[in-house]
C-alpha cells in the first residue's frame, strides 16, 4: 500500500517557493484566502467631499453617504508535473535526490508565480505606461533583434514626477522597480545613481533590494529570455513567460506596496513513496493557488517604463 506523506515536505517547500526576499512580498498580502475561493474582494476607500472653510450657510449641515467600492480579483492553480524518483536511483545517486528535485519544482512555481505577479501588476492606463527616450543600443533580451532606447536621467525623473502626481503617498509604502539586466547597467552610468554595493548597505541586499534612486528602492531579476518578467504587446501586458518576439516591448515596473496585493494559498506537496506500479519509485507533486492585482480602478501606484524601439 503507497504511503502518502504531506506535511513536513509542503512546510520545506513553502520556503522556497514563498522566500522572504521574493519581490512580490512588496505588496499587500492574504495569506491563506487563495485556498478557499477563485475570488478575492479587496475593500476599496472612495473619495469623500472635500474639507470646508468658514461658517456655513446653514444649519444643520447636508450629510454625506460614504460607501466604499470593492476589488475582485482572480486565484489560479499553479502546479509542477509529478516527478518520479525511480528507487535505484536514490540508491546510486550520491547526493539527496528527493531533496534536490523538491527544489527544483519549488524553483518552477516560484518563477510562474513571478511572471503571473509581473503580468497582473502591469498598467494598461496610458498616462502609467512611459517610454525610455535614451540612445539606440543593442538589447540583450533574447527574441528582440531591434535597437531599444536606453534609460536616461529624464526618464527616472518623468517616473518620480509622476509618482508626486499619483497622490498615494498618504496610503503610506514605499515605491519600488523591478528592473532589466540592460536597464540597470544603464542606470549605473548616470553618475546620481548609487546603489548599495558601494553605501555598504548590507541589509537591503539581502532583500534583493540592488540599489536605491529617487527614493525608489530597484530590484533586479532576469529570466532565461533576459527581461525581468515585464512584456508587452503594444499597450497590452503580456505573461512573463510569454514567447518574446521583436515586435514586443519590455522594461521596468514601478509600483507602490500599498497599492497592489497577492493573494497566497498554501503549498501542498504530495510524496507518493513505493507508488503502485513504479517498482518502488517516489512520485513528488506540488501545487498552489496564487493570485495578484493592481488595487485601485484607476491604476494609481503602478508605473511601466518601456524601452522604446530606437
Amino acid at each position: 500500500m503507497a504511503e502518502i506523506r504531506t506535511t513536513i515536505y509542503s512546510r520545506e517547500l513553502q520556503k522556497l517557493v514563498f522566500p522572504d526576499n521574493s519581490f512580490y512580498k512588496k505588496s499587500i498580502g492574504e495569506t491563506g484566502v487563495a485556498d478557499k475561493t477563485e475570488q478575492v474582494e479587496k475593500p476599496v476607500q472612495i473619495p469623500i467631499s472635500k474639507a470646508k472653510e468658514g461658517k456655513p450657510d446653514s444649519l444643520p449641515l447636508s450629510v454625506e453617504t460614504s460607501t466604499d467600492s470593492k476589488k475582485t480579483y482572480n486565484t489560479t492553480l499553479i502546479y509542477c508535473k509529478p516527478l518520479l524518483i525511480d528507487s535505484q536511483s536514490e540508491l546510486l545517486v550520491n547526493y539527496n535526490k528527493r531533496q534536490s528535485k523538491m527544489e527544483q519544482q519549488a524553483a518552477e512555481i516560484n518563477t510562474k508565480v513571478a511572471a503571473y505577479t509581473m503580468a497582473h501588476w502591469a498598467p494598461t492606463k496610458d498616462a502609467n505606461i512611459l517610454k525610455t527616450s535614451g540612445t539606440a543600443r543593442a538589447s540583450n533580451i533574447m527574441g528582440f533583434t531591434s535597437q531599444r532606447k536606453a534609460v536616461t536621467k529624464e526618464d527616472l525623473l518623468k517616473v518620480l514626477n509622476l509618482i508626486m502626481r499619483m497622490g498615494v503617498s498618504s496610503m503610506g509604502g514605499n515605491w519600488y522597480g523591478m528592473v532589466t539586466a540592460d536597464m540597470y547597467t544603464d542606470l549605473l552610468s548616470i553618475p546620481e545613481f548609487v546603489d548599495y554595493y558601494k553605501t555598504g548597505n548590507e541589509s537591503r541586499l539581502k532583500e534583493g533590494i540592488i540599489g536605491r534612486i529617487l527614493g525608489v528602492d530597484i530590484f533586479q531579476r532576469s529570466t532565461e529570455e533576459g527581461h525581468c518578467g515585464l512584456l508587452y504587446n503594444g499597450k497590452t501586458p503580456l505573461s512573463g513567460d510569454a514567447e518574446v518576439k521583436d515586435s514586443l516591448l519590455s522594461g521596468a515596473l514601478f509600483w507602490n506596496e500599498k497599492m497592489v496585493c497577492r493573494a497566497e494559498g498554501r503549498l501542498r506537496t504530495v510524496i507518493n513513496e513505493n507508488a503502485p506500479g513504479y517498482l518502488g519509485g517516489t512520485i513528488i507533486e506540488s501545487f498552489t493557488r496564487y493570485g495578484a492585482d493592481i488595487i485601485r480602478d484607476d491604476q494609481k501606484g503602478v508605473i511601466a517604463l518601456l524601452e522604446d524601439k530606437a
